[in-house]
C-alpha cells in the first residue's frame, strides 16, 4: 500500500453500527403510532430510507425533503398521514443518544492516531452526528469532524470535499486515503476528487456502483494491518 499522510473516515457502516441504532430509533416511532414493530416492518422503513438518502447523494432531493418525505411515504402505505418533521424529531431524540462501536474500531483509530492525521467526513444531521460520536468517544480521535449538513453539500459532491479541505488547510488529495462502506457516496467521492479509497466490505457485496476502488477490506483489523 502507498504511503499516506490524511485518513478521512466516514462513521455511519464505518466506525458505528447505524443499522443497530436505526432500528431502536424506528422501532420507538412505529410503537408511538401504532405500527407492529416487526422485523418486516423496519426492514421496509431501512430500504425505503436507503433509498432517499441516495436520492440526495444524486441532488434530486434536499436534506429537509429527505427527513420529512421518507416518514410520509412510509407511514402512508399504512394509511396514517403524519407531519414527517414533527416524526423526524421523535426519531432523532433517540437516534442522538444511540452510539454503538463496531467491534475493533478503538483499535483500530488507537493504532493510527499518532501516525496519520484523522478526520471525520459524515453526511448527516450536524446536531446528531456530533452527539454520536461524544457518546461513543470517538470525537477527540480526530483532528477535524465535517458534516455534510454544516457545508451545505454532501458526499460524493465535489463541493462538500472542498469544504472539507478549506477547514482542514490543506487539498493535497495525493496523500490522503478515504475509509468508507459505501460505494455511492464514500467510494464515489474519492473518485470525483482524486482521492484513493479503501472499501470497508464486511458483507462482500459486489461493486456494481461502477466506481474505481484501490483498496478493499472485510475488517476493521486488516484495515489496521494494511495501514501499519
Amino acid at each position: 500500500m502507498k504511503k499516506y499522510q490524511v485518513l478521512l473516515f466516514d462513521v455511519d457502516g464505518t466506525l458505528l453500527d447505524f443499522d443497530k441504532a436505526e432500528k431502536i430509533g424506528i422501532e420507538r416511532v412505529l410503537t408511538h403510532f401504532g405500527v407492529p414493530a416487526t422485523e418486516e416492518n423496519m426492514q421496509k422503513y431501512h430500504h425505503l430510507n436507503k433509498s432517499y438518502w441516495q436520492k440526495l447523494e444524486r441532488g434530486e432531493l434536499t436534506r429537509e425533503q429527505v427527513l420529512s418525505l421518507r416518514f410520509e411515504d412510509f407511514f402512508s402505505d399504512f394509511g396514517i398521514k403524519v407531519n414527517g418533521a414533527e416524526v423526524d424529531g421523535l426519531y432523532r431524540q433517540t437516534l442522538n443518544e444511540s452510539a454503538f462501536l463496531l467491534d475493533g474500531v478503538m483499535d483500530l483509530l488507537n493504532g493510527l492516531k499518532n501516525r496519520y492525521e484523522l478526520h471525520i467526513v459524515t453526511n448527516g444531521v450536524a446536531e446528531t452526528q456530533y452527539k454520536r460520536l461524544a457518546v461513543a468517544g470517538l470525537d477527540k480521535l480526530f483532528q477535524g469532524i465535517y458534516v455534510s449538513e454544516e457545508s451545505g453539500y454532501q458526499k460524493p459532491q465535489q463541493e462538500y470535499f472542498d469544504y472539507c479541505f478549506e477547514k482542514m488547510g490543506r487539498n493535497d488529495v495525493e496523500n490522503m486515503l478515504i475509509i468508507g462502506d459505501s460505494l455511492t457516496s464514500d467510494i464515489r467521492g474519492g473518485n470525483n476528487v482524486g482521492i484513493d479509497t479503501l472499501w470497508y466490505n464486511p458483507h462482500h457485496q459486489e461493486n456494481t456502483a461502477g466506481v474505481h476502488v484501490d483498496y478493499e477490506a472485510d475488517t476493521l483489523e486488516k484495515i489496521g494491518e494494511m495501514l501499519s
